[in-house]
């Protein structure tokens, strides 16, 4: 398997999104196959890269695939117009959808290497989904209610 295989040249993580984990867990692949009305095999997806950028979920090749494989690039961390509009977050759907981590995960794996992206995208998606925001901190662990006495 390519070592950047489960590595989108967006950012995100592949083998953390739900349609890559749908193709080993039969539960989540219907579950999704029936939110999105999807034949159930239409649903798993081995990474954008395994795929041409033929996300299962929309319509057309994916355009930030389609442009950074056009150019030759690996991330798109490495083209001369990053950041461009393609990896600009939305407040849409940002509770369910990754997208608004894109920038800091090829930050990330810019600065630190494959290795420790590897290590940290897992804890950044964590902070994402279930994390708390600190202004001027930036995500935390939640902090537990506050007891009523």
């Amino acid at each position: 398997m390519d070592k950047n295989a489960l590595e989108a040249p967006c950012g995100l993580h592949c083998g953390l999104c739900p349609m890559h984990l749908a193709a080993t867990n039969e539960k989540l692949r219907t579950a999704i196959a029936e939110k999105r009305n999807m034949p159930p095999e239409k649903v798993a997806c081995d990474g954008c890269r395994a795929i041409d950028g033929y996300c299962p979920v929309i319509s057309e090749q994916c355009a930030t695939w389609k442009c950074s494989n056009e150019k030759g690039l690996e991330f798109c961390y490495e083209c001369a117009d990053f950041p461009c509009v393609k990896l600009m977050p939305c407040a849409d759907r940002a509770s369910f959808l990754p997208h608004n981590i894109k920038i800091y995960s090829l930050a990330l794996r810019k600065s630190k290497g494959a290795h420790e992206w590897e290590k940290e995208i897992i804890a950044a998606y964590n902070l994402y989904y279930n994390g708390e925001m600190t202004i001027g901190r930036g995500p935390g662990p939640k902090a537990p209610p506050a007891s009523t006495p």
